[in-house]
């Protein structure tokens, strides 16, 4: 008689049978609560950038501000990016280091040890974007101190990439001021030259003054006409009077002609001499109030850098919101729990149901 055989006809006895499901229950039933399972928790919530004021710095900036501080990475983080820090090897990594999970009364290896945390701590999220760091071991001393471990070694591991993105947000911005600042200085002095070279002290009273000189030349210009016509209507072609407002009129005829003519002289260029600059002038203007907006919108943005490094430097990217504790009520080993679950399932089946239905599972010994 083979061993499958006799294995066959113990298990074909329902006394012996019965006997097996009340012991493995037995069995089982002290193994959900021998050895006692831990489970400590701690909840902490990951600062964003408003939460150290950068938000209302912003505000009070302006508008524009607010866009440049969002390109630069100032919007809130999502849960799932801290969910993925926490769950990542370089946590676990610092956690077994700190630890010292590895070596002698330990595992013996850092992958081990890694199999061994992935089963005992869960990091998860909860409602209002906190994380909870929950682990699961038959030592609670154990279990808070690894609870602890966690959130220290998740927060030091957001502070360093919180140090990391402010320094190459710090680059990108100083580089930036760095162009922004020579630019502001290749438009002003583009823009002095052409002042200089054109004799301008100020284009726009330049224009001004000029627009106002030919104006009163053609007002004097039509004062002296009428005084002409009326002077030809009653005094003749020899009268001295009328002769010389003959010749005031065409001295003031030749000086607007003369002013129709581009020109520059001691005092700068005349209405017709502006309007043949005046492009140039407003694409040199133009240049410099953008490169001078520009260089403020940066100059800005270091504040806000300057502002953001020294939060890095004296906060923590981690605020915990409950500290590790375990928790109050009493917890079964899981494993144990299924077994017993699936052991009375299969009595049940093979007790009561199968023959309840007819369904024959094995033969009946022979005597």
């Amino acid at each position: 008689m083979s061993v499958i055989q006799k294995m066959g006809a113990w298990i074909g006895d329902p006394r012996r049978r019965r006997i097996a499901y009340v012991l493995l229950a037995l069995v089982l039933a002290v193994l959900c609560v021998v050895p006692r399972p831990y489970v400590a928790r701690a909840k902490v919530v990951p600062q964003d950038s408003s939460s150290i004021g950068l938000g209302s710095m912003t505000s009070a900036v302006g508008g524009q501000m607010q866009g440049f501080a969002a390109l630069l990475g100032g919007a809130k983080t999502p849960v799932d990016l801290y969910l993925a820090i926490g769950r990542g090897t370089e946590v676990t990594d610092s956690v077994i280091a700190r630890m010292k999970l590895v070596g002698e009364g330990g595992y013996p290896s850092v992958e081990k040890a890694r199999l061994a945390l992935m089963k005992r701590v869960d990091v998860h999220s909860l409602t209002g974007g906190i994380v909870e760091v929950e682990v699961r071991t038959h030592d609670p001393a154990f279990a808070q101190r690894l609870t602890e471990t966690y959130v220290r070694a998740i927060s030091d591991r957001l502070t360093a990439l919180g140090e990391d993105r402010v320094k190459r947000k710090q680059a990108v911005v100083q580089r930036r001021f760095k162009e922004a600042a020579g630019r502001v200085v290749t438009a002003e002095g583009s823009l002095g030259e052409f002042r200089r070279r054109n004799n301008l002290a100020a284009p726009e009273a330049q224009l001004g003054s000029a627009l106002s000189l030919r104006a009163g030349l053609e007002a004097q210009l039509q004062a002296k006409l009428v005084e002409l016509s009326t002077l030809e209507q009653f005094q003749g072609p020899e009268n001295p009077q009328l002769m010389a407002v003959r010749s005031e009129v065409s001295q003031l005829r030749a000086q607007i002609a003369q002013s129709a003519r581009p020109d520059t002289g001691p005092a700068g260029p005349n209405v017709a001499g502006l309007s043949e600059v005046s492009g140039e002038y407003l694409n040199l203007y133009r240049d410099y109030r953008f490169a001078q907006a520009l260089y403020e919108v940066y100059a800005r943005a270091s504040e806000e850098v300057a502002v953001e490094t020294l939060a890095a430097e004296t906060a923590t990217d981690v605020q915990v919101i409950e500290a590790p504790r375990l928790d109050d009520d009493r917890k079964f080993n899981i494993s144990a729990v299924a077994l017993l679950a699936l052991v009375i399932a299969l009595a049940l089946f093979t007790e009561i149901y199968a023959p309840a239905t007819g369904i024959r599972l094995w033969k009946r010994a022979e005597p």
